[in-house]
């Protein structure tokens, strides 16, 4: 026995179910139509051999996909009609082959036809979830003792350099100060002495 997957209509895996060895392939899942007789009591419809478009005994609920799953999906989903499509063309490719390799003359110097290529079964698995509803789902990276640390000492050197603008600032308002004060200590001077000069003091 092996692993197989139940999905819905659209492909949507529901759940695993084991299947045998030997088979392969996509397969429909069906149910029986409920019918509703004249006391309400739900009851399985019984197909008529003179109506059989009326009243359909069965109805399609999804698909059985005996075909490997690829690894790491979210919400895995099959492309059944894409598969089927692509398993018809080789089917019929695989007949004309046949039918080419029957013909075929290896004394006549031709080359012999190519065998198409196989159904890359597995491929048709896909991502059932856009990347965006990936990529929330991912967990949040929780940062290291390390990393604490680097983000710790890089606002400490931000702080640093704060300090050393406001520092270098206040030096040059100083600066500036202490130049005002000495050219007013020079016009003092320069007043005091024209006072003197004129007898004033």
């Amino acid at each position: 026995m092996k692993e197989a997957i139940i999905t819905d209509l659209n492909g949507r895996y529901i759940e695993p179910t084991l299947v045998a060895d030997s088979v392969t392939g996509v397969f429909d899942r069906t149910e029986p139509v409920q019918m509703i007789d004249v006391n309400g009591a739900s009851v399985a419809s019984i197909q008529d051999d003179n109506d059989l478009s009326t009243h359909p005994k069965t109805k399609l609920v999804g698909y059985t996909v005996a075909i490997p799953l690829t690894d790491g999906l979210y919400e895995p989903t099959f492309d059944v009609q894409g598969y089927r499509k692509a398993k018809a063309d080789y089917d019929l490719a695989y007949v004309e082959y046949l039918g080419a390799l029957a013909k075929h003359d290896p004394a006549s110097g031709k080359p012999a036809p190519q065998r198409p290529t196989r159904v890359e079964a597995s491929s048709y698995w896909s991502n059932g979830l856009t990347e965006e509803e990936i990529e929330a789902l991912q967990p949040k990276p929780v940062p290291t003792e390390l990393d604490q640390l680097r983000v710790e000492n890089a606002k400490l050197l931000l702080h640093v350099a704060e300090l050393e603008a406001k520092s270098d600032k206040h030096i040059e308002a100083t600066n500036e100060l202490q130049s005002h004060n000495t050219v007013l200590t020079q016009e003092h001077a320069t007043l005091l002495l024209q006072l003197a000069e004129k007898g004033v003091i």
